[in-house]
Formats: C-alpha cells, sequence, structure tokens
C-alpha cells in the first residue's frame, strides 16, 4: 500500500484538478508534518496531513460535518465531512508542565457543525513555546494526490490541503 504525502504545488496550478479544498481550522505558519516533534505525527502514522504553528487562539471547523469526538483534555478532535472524509485536528505544546486554558470547547460529541465554527478558544498568552496544531487525514485511502499551497494561513479563511482526483 502506497501512503500519501503532502506536497507544495502552487495555487494556481491545483485548481483543475480539485476535488476538496480543505479550510485551514488554525491561523499560523505552514509547516510540513515530518517537523512535528512527536514521532506519531511525523511519520504519518494516522495518514498523511500538514502541521500549523499557532499565531492565534481559535480552533475553527474545516468544513460542514459532525464532531465525532474530543480526547485528550479538548487538545485531539476528530471530524467527519458531509462527503464522509474525517479528519484528526491535534494540538500539542512542548511543555508537560503547562497547562492549556479553555475559555471555550466545542459541543458535546456527535453534534453537527459548520463550516468557520469556533471549535475551541485557548489562551496562549501564558505558554512559554508556540503551540503546533496538525491535521491528519483518517481515511485517505480513496484520495488522490494531496496538496498545500500557502505558508501562512488564517482559520476560516485560506485553504489549507488540497485533494485532488485520483
Amino acid at each position: 500500500m502506497k501512503t500519501l504525502d503532502v506536497s507544495f504545488l502552487p495555487e494556481r496550478a491545483l485548481k483543475k484538478n480539485a476535488l476538496m479544498a480543505i479550510t485551514s481550522p488554525f491561523s499560523g505558519r505552514v509547516r510540513p508534518l515530518s517537523e512535528h516533534p512527536e514521532a506519531f505525527f511525523k511519520y504519518a502514522t494516522l495518514g498523511p496531513g500538514i502541521m500549523v504553528e499557532l499565531s492565534n487562539h481559535k480552533i475553527l471547523a474545516p468544513f460542514d460535518g459532525t464532531l465525532l469526538q474530543i480526547k485528550n483534555a479538548g487538545t485531539e478532535y476528530i471530524l467527519q465531512a458531509n462527503n464522509g472524509l474525517r479528519l484528526l485536528l491535534n494540538l500539542y505544546f512542548e511543555a508537560p508542565l503547562e497547562h492549556l486554558n479553555h475559555t471555550h470547547i466545542a459541543q458535546l460529541h456527535g453534534s453537527k457543525i459548520n463550516k468557520g465554527e469556533r471549535l475551541a478558544y485557548f489562551d496562549l498568552r501564558d505558554l512559554s513555546s508556540p503551540m503546533l496544531a496538525s491535521l491528519s487525514i483518517l481515511n485517505c485511502q480513496q484520495l488522490g494526490a494531496i496538496f498545500y499551497s500557502l505558508s501562512q494561513v488564517s482559520a476560516g479563511i485560506d485553504t489549507l490541503l488540497t485533494i485532488t482526483k485520483k
């Protein structure tokens, strides 16, 4: 089984083959998942994805669908788009003794979400290092190539990943 990688491609080259554009749930600087400090994400164990070094405090729903689960004290969100695509949004911060202050966490598991709806809101001011957020595609077996085209994204506005036809 060939694993999919997420590659860079200029935005103008993506339009003709695009199947689905995933709006960024995060704001910040885009980095390859291979730079993630945890091996589980670094080697795309769950599936291909991308990482963002957060510059903003909110996490937004990237599409219309369902919030399937919230795990690990509000640092992991499993979402399913209306077309069946499943994503894992994971938040990582380095200092093990620091606490992440949530000022908002999304509704109950299994609830419907709308694109741009706030899933979480954090107070990042107390963290000593930047928070990293990763997006992993959990069910990528039937997908074509996956690309990113921006080095900086704004939550709810910019496209983080584009999935192409197989």
